[in-house]
């Protein structure tokens, strides 16, 4: 992959974009982890720092410290304007009363954010800038219309794999590009541990099958260095989120 390529590639996209929309701003949730740093960076770098909003949208309940001091850190080192909104005591006011479920209630929590950034999206004239990368939005690991809702995403035909090699060339600190990916949904919760496959193999087995015509009655490919326990694993995560990939959402036709 040639970094230099890819960065005026993402560039060009952004830059085309944000003209022909007529956008005064970017609008970005910055977590701390990987994608929003390498999404934040490359929009900061292609527009200007002064046309990037930064959101950092902590749930204290669930999201650490260390996010915290990364987000702040990518948003002061690239000088982006930048806003820190606790989310968590306006979840806990909304949800009272509802059914106890942790998937629901993190799945939630990504739809109020993505809920905050197309509030200030619309108040400033700007477009949301989604932070997904293609191994998450091949195998459905988002919200749908939380984190999987956005105006764009520069970073989406870039694997997880290919986003940390990226991120090494844009300078983005070892401590982020080596910090293990997490929605932050829950506490203690991790993409690979959800997953159940690391990255690196997640990566090898979705360069190997076409994600959208895949399923469990496939031929599935035999991958060095890959178990088939884990291509099958990858597959069966694909098709349980293959209502994701319903756009435009289906509509009944009367006539």
């Amino acid at each position: 992959m040639d970094n230099g390529k890819v960065f005026d590639k993402i560039s060009d996209f952004l830059i085309k974009e944000f003209d022909s929309r007529k956008a005064k701003c970017a609008v970005i949730g910055i977590s701390g982890g990987i994608d929003s740093s390498v999404t934040a960076y490359v929009t900061a770098k292609s527009l200007g720092a002064k046309k990037v909003l930064g959101l950092l949208l902590p749930d204290h309940s669930v999201t650490p410290k260390v996010d915290m001091k990364h987000g702040l850190e990518i948003s002061e080192s690239l000088g982006i304007n930048y806003k820190v909104i606790e989310v968590g005591k306006g979840k806990k006011i909304l949800i009272k009363g509802f059914p106890n479920d942790k998937l629901a209630r993190g799945n939630f929590l990504v739809r109020l954010r993505m809920a905050i950034l197309y509030y200030f999206a619309a108040a400033k004239g700007g477009l949301v800038v989604g932070t997904a990368d293609k191994s998450e939005l091949e195998l459905g690991y988002f919200t749908k219309y939380g984190d999987g809702g956005a105006d764009i995403f520069p970073i989406a035909d870039l694997y997880k794999t290919d986003v940390r090699e990226f991120a090494k060339y844009l300078g983005i600190p070892q401590a982020i590009i080596r910090k293990k990916s997490s929605a932050r949904i829950w506490r203690g919760q991790t993409a690979e541990g959800e997953i159940g496959v690391r990255y690196d193999k997640i990566d090898r087995i979705l360069k190997k099958i076409q994600y959208d015509k895949i399923s469990s009655n496939s031929k599935l490919p035999t991958i060095a260095g890959v178990n088939m326990k884990d291509v099958k694993l990858v597959v069966k995560w694909i098709e349980s989120n293959r209502h994701k990939h319903e756009f435009p959402i289906p509509v009944c036709k009367l006539r």
